[in-house]
């Protein structure tokens, strides 16, 4: 028999997982594409989304409290089931509250995936070293950089 590990979403020990889907929809273009194109070009991939269906027993009232606060700060989250998914908020939780799970709760929760852009800086070179100048064609296409944020545009 196999290892078992927990189910988790971020510091929640999930008690039971009774089901676990996840879809990875993407938006199509409606217009024709030329024989022979690309299609790629014309399709483009949505954020996934997981949804969670299950039960909590044990401190489940602790357990509720943190996955409302996961969703009000916006955490992003790491999921480790059956599938493990990185970067997910809780977008929604619905939870029931039977007479058969009298001391916990049931749960549907959709997890939706943030993609996380890493912004790129470069410097760039100048022609001449001694002067710290740029040439012409560099200082035409890279503005010079400023600490003077927006600046309204004055009415003559």
């Amino acid at each position: 028999m196999g290892k078992k590990t927990k189910i988790k979403l971020g510091g929640v020990i999930m008690d039971a997982v009774v089901s676990e889907s996840v879809d990875f929809p993407a938006d199509v273009t409606n217009k024709p594409v030329e024989k022979g194109e690309d299609i790629a070009d014309h399709m483009k991939a949505k954020p996934f989304v997981a949804k969670l269906s299950g039960s909590m027993v044990d401190d489940a009232a602790g357990k509720l409290k943190l996955l409302k606060q996961y969703q009000k700060d916006a955490a992003l989250l790491t999921y480790v089931g059956r599938n493990a998914l990185t970067n997910v908020v809780i977008t929604s939780l619905n939870t029931k509250h039977p007479v058969e799970n009298a001391e916990g709760f049931d749960y549907d929760i959709t997890l939706t995936h943030v993609k996380i852009a890493k912004p790129e800086t470069f410097k760039v070179t100048v022609k001449d070293p001694e002067t710290k100048k740029q040439d012409k064609k560099t200082a035409s296409k890279v503005k010079e950089r400023t600490n003077e944020g927006r600046k309204q545009v004055k009415k003559k």
